[in-house]
């Protein structure tokens, strides 16, 4: 259960676990760990599912930004997560007839990586036989924001296409987070899209400002609606209870 057998504390937060194949957006301002949260959570849950696998596409940073990112925060780095970087999503559209090329094909690369064996990218990966053979079960995509200034697309056009990408990722029931930054979390034109939205955010009580967690919305699921808070220790990031 990605969520209640991860992060210390997640227990206090759901009390059920989403289905799998959801799509769920994590919101938030800079610096509100939503990076470091999505790879804490899914490595605290892979450490003990070792025959499940995770990748984590990142057009905002290098695969190397990202790991030493994860590291300085305390969090152990896992093979089971393959990062997929945009100099990795170059090398793979190399190979693409450049006459041919569409913005949309971005989606298709991402469905593409997130459903092929982990054997087919990184033939040499620190993994036993088993794993590299198994196609993910989750997946990150890091950012939103990123991903829609390639496509290169606004309005109804852009949502009838990430619906049409999250219907193929719900077929192939591939869990699904996405990071979408933003000091506007309250209404956002993506919100009736995704099955689920976790709110990072900061809050100041008295002369501290402190880091919080907030499920909005999870379909199909017994979870709290109040912010808990969430401290980043030198072992990883941990939930210690309500915020107020």
């Amino acid at each position: 259960m990605v969520f209640l057998d991860s992060i210390e504390g997640m227990d206090l937060v759901f009390h059920t676990e989403p289905p799998q194949g959801s799509i769920i957006l994590v919101v938030g301002g800079a610096g509100t760990l939503k990076s470091s949260f999505l790879y804490n959570l899914l490595q605290r849950y892979l450490d003990g599912h070792e025959e499940e696998r995770a990748i984590y596409i990142t057009f905002e940073e290098s695969k190397e930004g990202h790991l030493n990112n994860v590291k300085s925060m305390g969090i152990p780095i896992t093979p089971q997560i393959q990062i997929v970087d945009v100099a990795s999503f170059k090398a793979d559209l190399e190979v693409w007839d450049s006459s041919l090329f569409k913005e949309e094909d971005y989606l298709n690369l991402i469905l593409e990586r997130a459903t092929a064996p982990m054997s087919v990218y990184e033939p040499h990966a620190e993994s036993d036989a088993k794993e590299v053979e198994t196609p993910p079960r989750y997946i990150v995509i890091d950012s939103m924001n990123a991903l829609l200034s390639l496509l290169g697309v606004e309005g109804p056009v852009i949502r009838k296409k990430l619906q049409d990408f999250f219907f193929k990722l719900r077929k192939r029931g591939v869990t699904t987070f996405i990071i979408l930054e933003t000091q506007m979390v309250d209404d956002r034109p993506e919100y009736f899209l995704v099955d689920g939205i976790i709110e990072l955010g900061t809050d100041k009580l008295g002369n501290e400002i402190k880091r919080y967690l907030m499920v909005r919305k999870m379909r199909a699921t017994r979870h709290e609606m109040k912010p808990f808070l969430i401290d980043p220790t030198p072992d990883g990031i941990k939930i210690i209870g309500e915020l107020f």
